[in-house]
């Protein structure tokens, strides 16, 4: 279909207490074409971007995207003193008068009162699961709130990272997206990650900790070696008994010293920018049975693995905790069409970025061998 013409209508909207803001809403004509690439837009929130608004509670501002969204992730960095613990809560505005309830959306620190067997928050334009908000309709706007939770108050406020997706944009809100952000050239580079198997240091197997493995790994790679049991008893979500909700391994990072956030990548350029500046990237996949030329297992439920890095002629090389018996985990190879599969497209990029401390030297893989055609998938478990 080809693009005629568009009409920016300007939208006020009115919030809880008259503060207002405007944003442009995109009206298409019948002839307007959309695409099937999703639009990503990123944002920080600093601790001092908070206004108290009652004892123990703070608000973020509303933050107005540069177009409508449909989806949205979240990470917090949060390193707090013992005894200090929040809550936080995420509201979208779709237009005047209509807004989403309160969003429960995670906990961090030690929180007083947690809630067993806790129900993902839904309501009428969609849900957020556990760390990830999927909406039925676009969004315009956002903020959070962060509410002090522990015995003792809260000193000091989380900084956050956030995407907002559009997964059906126009033409051009693509382009608005693709000219928001700059990417620089980088070479394709191979990080030598070491090997951490789901296994704690007493030798006892902890299957389904994939998460906490991945980021031991980031985590010893610039230099920083914990028992795996240390970084699973700070992911774990409780509340939720799930041992890998993304801002709980964002914010484990943060508890030891480093910056970290969520991120998506849609391109392998940004993957090649972010291993230049020696990120460790631990990336979100899933691999239904069948769909892959050349993988090294015959499927995988979500999951992470570590990122180390790309090379030039077109693969991609990962520390995979799953592949422990086998032998395979350190510098496992994929062919780099079929892991943009199993990441890119089945799980829209989703990484945790684990960045460098100051002056850490990269470590590089020197000599790989020659991707393995013909090896024959892992079947069963590997843990």
């Amino acid at each position: 279909m080809r693009l005629t013409r568009w009409i920016w209508l300007p939208l006020a909207l009115t919030l809880a207490g008259g503060a207002r803001f405007t944003f442009a809403q995109e009206k298409p004509n019948e002839e307007t074409a959309t695409t099937t690439t999703p639009a990503d837009w990123r944002t920080r929130i600093a601790p001092t971007d908070f206004a108290s608004s009652g004892t123990g509670s703070w608000l973020s501002p509303t933050i107005v995207a540069p177009f409508p969204f449909d989806e949205l992730i979240y990470s917090w960095n949060a390193a707090l003193p013992p005894r200090e613990g929040f809550r936080l809560y995420l509201k979208v505005t779709f237009g005047p008068a209509d807004e989403s309830p309160w969003l429960y959306a995670g906990y961090w620190g030690d929180v007083r009162d947690r809630v067993t067997s806790r129900s993902l928050p839904r309501f009428d334009a969609g849900v957020l699961d556990m760390d990830w908000l999927k909406l039925t309709r676009k969004a315009a706007a956002f903020r959070f709130r962060v509410d002090d939770a522990g015995s003792a108050p809260l000193s000091r406020l989380p900084s956050l990272a956030i995407v907002a997706t559009d997964n059906s944009p126009s033409t051009p809100t693509l382009a608005l997206a693709r000219a928001l952000e700059t990417v620089p050239d980088a070479q394709p580079r191979i990080l030598d990650l070491p090997f951490r198997r789901q296994m704690d240091s007493r030798g006892n197997l902890t299957p389904n900790r994939c998460q906490s493995a991945a980021l031991a790994t980031a985590l010893e790679y610039y230099g920083l070696k914990l028992p795996l049991e240390e970084i699973v008893a700070r992911c774990y979500d409780e509340e939720y008994a799930y041992p890998g909700v993304w801002p709980r391994v964002i914010a484990t990072a943060s508890h030891y010293g480093f910056e970290a956030y969520i991120d998506r990548f849609r391109t392998w350029d940004r993957v090649r920018a972010a291993l230049a500046e020696n990120k460790v990237i631990l990336c979100s996949i899933r691999m239904r049975r069948g769909e892959c030329e050349q993988p090294p297992y015959e499927q995988m439920g979500n999951h992470i693995v570590a990122l180390n890095g790309v090379t030039d002629d077109g693969r991609v090389v990962v520390t995979d905790s799953f592949l422990a018996k086998s032998g395979r985990g350190r510098q496992c190879q994929w062919l780099m069409r079929d892991f943009e599969k199993v990441w890119m497209r089945a799980k829209g990029g989703i990484a945790l970025v684990i960045c460098p401390p100051k002056n850490a030297q990269a470590k590089l893989v020197t000599d790989l061998p020659p991707f393995p055609y013909g090896r024959e998938p892992i079947r069963g478990d590997d843990h």
